[in-house]
């Protein structure tokens, strides 16, 4: 995914990925779920937010496949 690319895709995510940040909400993203992605400016090119049934936080792009 294009650093520089701010619009919306779909993603299948590959590996389970669990996020507890202090001061926000826990996280789970689980194999093979799709997901919503997507970049906001200055964000860091390794990451990207992502979105399921209200859940929302930022993953590694390295666990994630863009469709």
């Amino acid at each position: 995914m294009d650093p520089d690319d701010l619009s919306t895709k779909q993603a299948r995510v590959l590996m389970d990925y669990d996020a507890v940040l202090p001061n926000q909400d826990h996280y789970l993203f689980v194999k093979l779920q799709i997901l919503i992605v997507y970049r906001l400016p200055g964000m860091d090119p390794e990451f990207v937010m992502a979105e399921k049934g209200g859940s929302r936080g930022k993953v590694p792009i390295s666990y994630l496949e863009i469709l």
